[in-house]
């Protein structure tokens, strides 16, 4: 690490001399996989733009010029040599470095991001308020294939086209985003290397022309090379736009890219570089297996295995659940259709698209579209099931509401990591799902305490309920401690029962009401047990499992009725959650409780481990 240990700023990366910038890229190598083996965070999408982010710092002025990074999971090289090196044991912990570009970490990250497709629009904002001001200040904005396919993306170079912003567009081209790309823009960028055969034709036809002497001859010439031109141009698309398009180059030859840069910042207007990169460059096992390497937990650099996870105990898992449950009755029903939005293996429905793939839709990075496009089958007498995460459903808002609700559209929307999931921080909690589903009408909105919940419940909205479904469920399930409340876990059923806008009620008990939603109920017999050792709760409350989160089951009512003291605890932020919702309905109904709420309080949660950020945020 001889070279590396001297890079303290990109000013000290300007001084290197070119032919020392490949052994800096192994060094950063070699430290990004014996760090991330360790913390665990995004491993491929770094080890692929390692050159590419080298040659972006010796052309820019940072933090004067501005530097974006979409999504922001590839800038671990950028934060390794802004000046957090040493912090990178850190990684992705409490009161560490986060996985995401952050200005409040380093004047370094010029935008925070965490999402797709954010990075054109920023930039393109930035460019205009600097020409406005009459700054001279470059921007660039680094976007991947994938995120290039989104909406908000292709809104942005809509924009930047007819605007002439003076912005640097960087398209790291590796032909993934985190599963394998789709679409008619990723087959775009393949099919532009096609036409490297346009570049030597060409040349020849140049030469043709220079030594051409007959006047005819010469016309005809030029009159072809206008025609290849026209079909075989790399970038027609950009230029059409009014994009300057330049490549594609090597992504990981520091001194093609620099040359792309240069020229780029003497072409006036907006101005498209096409890097081609390898994801998990210069790591065979990632360079293999991609997808399997972009997010990874604490592995063996050797071989590449995750380490054994000694301190937690084995969860059950909701995903998997999901997947087998939706299989099954995929091959039952040939009118069950699966859509996921460029994650079919994080979500569950790998399955479902290699055994059916008849029955599958990957739309790639846009949740938006993948919403009405469900709305579309829905209309057509189809039973489409949209698996997205929770942090990226907030995406599609709109389409719920509009495109769904509003017609009353049979579509569910299975929707995962809701809560919090830790180390990605706070682009990624899951922890609004609740607020922004339970005010829209006609919409009945679920939550499972197990992953064996999670498949009735699925069959469920599937097969009982012709209108718009929510079911909002964690990756993997809480367990339910033998020691918390023993005479309530003997009694409580593993795999009950899920009937249709019915409760589950888990213990008759005395006049305290405790209700846990979703997979909150070892949380609830936890905090029931401390109380019991405290001596504040003399004999055990009455815990209702609400199931159905809207329409309530009018039963909640009686027991609510009967309560002095109503606790709720839930993992979602504590303002337009179920415990304000609840309090709302009691009150229209006349009821004047006490209505104790354990939920997220009003804040942005940072990056950590679940288990201690429970502890410290739900309160």
């Amino acid at each position: 690490m001889a070279l590396l240990k001297k890079i303290q700023s990109p000013q000290d990366l300007k001084k290197l001399k070119p032919q020392k910038l490949k052994q800096l890229a192994k060094e950063i190598r070699i430290f990004l996989l014996n760090n991330i083996s360790q913390t665990g965070g995004h491993l491929a999408s770094n080890l692929g733009v390692v050159e590419l982010t080298l040659a972006l710092h010796r052309f820019l002025d940072c933090p004067k010029d501005k530097l974006i990074w979409d999504v922001g999971h590839q800038s671990y090289v950028h934060k390794i040599i802004t000046g957090r090196r040493e912090k990178f044991s850190t990684l992705r912990q409490i009161g560490g470095l986060s996985g995401f570009p952050r200005p409040e970490e380093s004047i370094y990250d010029a935008f925070a991001t965490g999402h797709s497709s954010t990075s054109i629009s920023a930039a393109i904002g930035m460019a205009e308020a600097f020409k406005k001001q009459k700054t001279i200040q470059r921007v660039v904005a680094v976007i991947g294939d994938g995120s290039l396919t989104s909406g908000l993306a292709l809104e942005a170079i809509n924009q930047i086209g007819y605007l002439g912003s003076q912005v640097i567009i960087v398209l790291n081209d590796n032909r993934m985003s985190i599963s394998q790309n789709v679409g008619a823009l990723a087959q775009y960028t393949k099919r532009i290397e096609k036409t490297q055969i346009y570049q030597r034709v060409k040349n020849d036809l140049n030469y043709l022309l220079g030594s051409c002497i007959e006047e005819r001859s010469y016309r005809r010439l030029k009159s072809l090379k206008k025609a290849i031109k026209r079909v075989g141009t790399p970038g027609l698309f950009f230029e059409k736009l009014g994009i300057n398009y330049l490549g594609p180059v090597d992504g990981h030859i520091v001194t093609e890219i620099s040359q792309a840069l240069k020229k780029a910042d003497k072409l006036k207007g907006p101005v498209l570089i096409h890097a081609r990169t390898q994801k998990g460059h210069g790591y065979k096992p990632a360079e293999k297996s991609a997808d399997q390497y972009h997010g990874v937990s604490a592995f063996d650099v050797t071989n590449g295995c995750s380490l054994p996870k000694n301190k937690k105990p084995a969860t059950e898992n909701y995903t998997q659940a999901l997947s087998d449950k939706l299989l099954k009755l995929a091959k039952k029903n040939p009118k069950i259709i699966g859509i996921t939005a460029a994650m079919a293996t994080g979500t569950g429905l790998g399955y479902l698209a290699n055994q059916r793939p008849k029955q599958f839709y990957d739309v790639g990075i846009c949740e938006s579209h993948a919403v009405t496009f469900a709305a579309g089958l829905a209309k057509a007498g189809l039973r489409p099931v949209v698996a997205i995460y929770s942090t990226f459903l907030q995406r599609a808002y709109d389409q719920i509401l509009h495109d769904v609700c509003l017609q009353k559209l049979p579509v569910v929307l299975t929707i995962d990591r809701a809560g919090l999931v830790g180390e990605d921080g706070p682009t990624h909690h899951g922890v609004f799902d609740l607020s922004y589903l339970l005010p829209i009408p006609n919409l009945t909105v679920l939550a499972p305490r197990s992953p064996a919940d999670l498949g009735r419940m699925l069959e469920l909205a599937i097969t009982e309920i012709n209108g718009p479904v929510a079911i909002r469920y964690p990756k993997e399930a809480l367990r339910l401690n033998p020691k918390n409340c023993p005479e309530i876990f003997k009694k409580t059923p593993k795999n009950p029962l899920v009937k249709k806008f019915k409760l589950e009620l888990i213990h008759q008990g005395n006049q305290q009401l405790y209700i846990a939603v979703g997979n909150q109920l070892p949380r609830v017999l936890a905090l029931i047990e401390r109380l019991r050792k405290k001596r504040i709760l003399k004999s055990l409350p009455t815990i209702i499992n609400p199931r159905f989160l809207k329409p309530l089951d009018p039963e909640i009512f009686q027991y609510a009725k009967k309560a002095k003291k109503i606790t709720v605890v839930e993992e979602n932020s504590k303002i337009g959650g179920f415990g304000s919702f609840f309090l709302n309905q009691l009150t229209e109904r006349g009821l004047n409780k006490k209505v104790e709420i354990q939920a997220i309080e009003d804040k942005f949660i940072e990056h950590g481990e679940v288990f201690k950020l429970r502890q410290k945020y739900i309160k």
